[in-house]
């Protein structure tokens, strides 16, 4: 009998414990899903390292599952068919699951976290998954009944979403998923993010955020919307049996998806919308990189509009880079345009491959607002090839005035810092043509920054690509090792306090505009409650050198 105490808040689960022991620090259970079943409102388990062989439910809303040191346990499901899933959640609120490995789950409909029905406040983060399986033969059929997945929401109840989602800074990795995808995030979900994943080595798509598909019963509410994708890295995510995109919108609605990597995939990017009669509506794409992919690092809209799928309105393709695309040289370049209405591609850097093609269009585009980018190829501004709704053009003045597109746009090269599909370097150089070039009417979004987190407007008018050339703010600031100073809580809700090796003699910050906001020597404790909340830069003085770093106002 156990010696359970309520009074507690964390509790403790090790390989060499027993669950007849209290759970405490010297005395802790030995299964996680015996701890978990003992935790009471706001409890904690903490999972010591080692090798733990179940598969998990989560009985109970308000608790915490985590590891208890940086080497993280392991949740091994091999052989165990009891669920499809190593850890699944269902109808619970409150959850947090923080620093475990799950692994070996190799089955049809094989899933690493599963979290379904509804729920507010569900936190995955600092998670590793992987080896999760449609089969154990390597070389088994692929069909659509076949499928695994590492991390997938369902929201399926017709009424109440799930909210307040987030999934963090995991790594995914080695899994065979058939149809599926890495991270799903599919039906009845209101407000999310998918942010610092590292998805790679899958054999179909990285990151999926999904509508339409009857996960929910109330059609209105059946599609995942009002989420954000940002800083995730996804390579080599490739099907031999479809193309398959590093991140895939189908179906969503008021999506960004900004600052993320996609490389060595099947498209870098893929904006569809796979249901006849449905939109996939709203969806940024900002600020990203692109290249080494496929087929394209763009595809956009309804592939076989109207009688096949259904299409993309309202979406825009704004300030990325993409470098390189279409290594398979399919046809498509940089972009593949299928069907989309009132979407606007701008401010991007378009640098193509040895075979010069920049885009395939194969149907109209209605209201595409086309303009204000740098495209380049190597062998000059006459090879440049793009296929617009069934006509070649050769040469870039040929595109722009056969696709009555691009009045803006340049052709240069717009001088990457390192321009090699080896470890390539996307900042601008100094006399980049690509400087100032985008639309001088962009306006960045309030939490907007460019691929490497600096400012994204310098200097008046944005850069075309990914990267905003100067130094942050363009207030002359100095580098500095990241390990002689620290910023924290950030984000913060109230206050922050400046952790610095050496003496900080002033501090000032700005908006993400650039705009003053507030100054003072007192670094122990600054109070920001006064703040909106966002993103901001703090500029700070040290032995008479300035440094610039990003505070988070929650």
């Amino acid at each position: 009998m156990s010696n359970f105490c309520f009074g507690q808040t964390n509790y403790y689960v090790a390989a060499t414990g027993s669950n007849t022991n209290s759970g405490s620090l010297s005395s802790p259970w030995k299964t996680i899903q015996y701890g978990l079943n003992q935790l009471p409102a706001n409890g904690i388990l903490n999972v010591f390292p080692g090798t733990y062989l179940e598969k998990i439910t989560i009985a109970k809303s308000n608790i915490t599952l985590k590891n208890y040191s940086a080497t993280l346990p392991v949740i091994d499901a091999t052989g165990i068919t009891t669920q499809d899933a190593i850890l699944a959640i269902t109808n619970k609120s409150n959850i947090t699951i923080d620093g475990i490995e799950l692994q070996n789950n190799i089955q049809n409909t094989a899933q690493g976290i599963l979290v379904e029905g509804s729920g507010d406040i569900i936190i995955i983060k600092n998670c590793k998954i992987h080896d999760i399986h449609f089969s154990a033969n390597v070389n088994a059929a692929v069909n659509e009944n076949v499928n695994a997945q590492g991390i997938i929401v369902f929201g399926t109840n017709g009424t109440t979403a799930i909210t307040n989602l987030k999934i963090q800074n995991n790594e995914l990795y080695n899994c065979r998923l058939g149809y599926s995808e890495g991270i799903a995030v599919n039906g009845n979900v209101n407000g999310f993010e998918v942010s610092n994943n590292n998805v790679h080595n899958l054999t179909n798509i990285g990151i999926d955020i999904i509508g339409h598909e009857g996960t929910c019963p109330t059609p209105a509410n059946d599609q995942a919307r009002n989420g954000l994708v940002k800083n995730n890295i996804a390579h080599d995510c490739i099907a031999a049996y479809s193309t398959s995109g590093g991140i895939y919108v189908d179906g969503g609605k008021n999506i960004t998806v900004e600052n993320n990597t996609s490389y060595h995939n099947g498209y870098g990017i893929e904006v569809g919308c796979e249901k006849i009669g449905q939109t996939t509506d709203g969806i940024i794409i900002r600020n990203n990189v692109f290249y080494d992919n496929q087929i394209c690092a763009l595809a956009m809209g309804g592939f076989d509009y109207p009688s096949g799928s259904g299409k993309v309105i309202n979406s825009s393709f704004k300030n990325n880079t993409c470098y390189f695309n279409d290594y398979s040289n399919s046809g498509n370049g940089e972009l593949y345009l299928s069907y989309s209405e009132n979407s606007s591609i701008q401010n991007n850097i378009f640098y193509t491959r040895t075979q010069n093609i920049v885009a395939y269009a194969e149907l109209t585009q209605p209201s595409l607002n086309f303009n204000y980018n740098t495209f380049f190829c190597q062998a000059g501004t006459t090879k440049l090839i793009a296929d617009w709704n069934r006509t070649q053009y050769t040469g870039f003045a040929s595109f722009l005035s056969g696709t009555k597109t691009n009045s803006n746009s340049i052709f240069a090269n717009p001088q990457l810092t390192n321009a090699a599909i080896t470890n390539p370097d996307f900042h601008l150089l100094t006399s980049s043509p690509s400087k100032n070039a985008g639309n001088p009417s962009y306006v960045a979004a309030n939490t907007e920054t460019d691929y490497y987190n600096e400012l994204r407007i310098e200097g008046g008018i944005i850069d075309c690509g990914a990267d905003e050339f100067g130094t942050t703010l363009g207030l002359g600031t100095d580098k500095m090792e990241v390990s002689k100073f620290n910023i924290y809580p950030n984000p913060a809700t109230n206050f922050i306090t400046i952790d610095s090796e050496i003496k900080v003699d002033k501090y000032q910050i700005f908006s993400i505009n650039g705009q003053k906001l507030m100054e003072g020597s007192e670094i122990n404790k600054i109070n920001i409650s006064g703040l909106n909340s966002g993103l901001y830069f703090i500029k700070f003085e040290i032995d008479n050198k300035s440094y610039v770093s990003k505070i988070i106002k929650r």
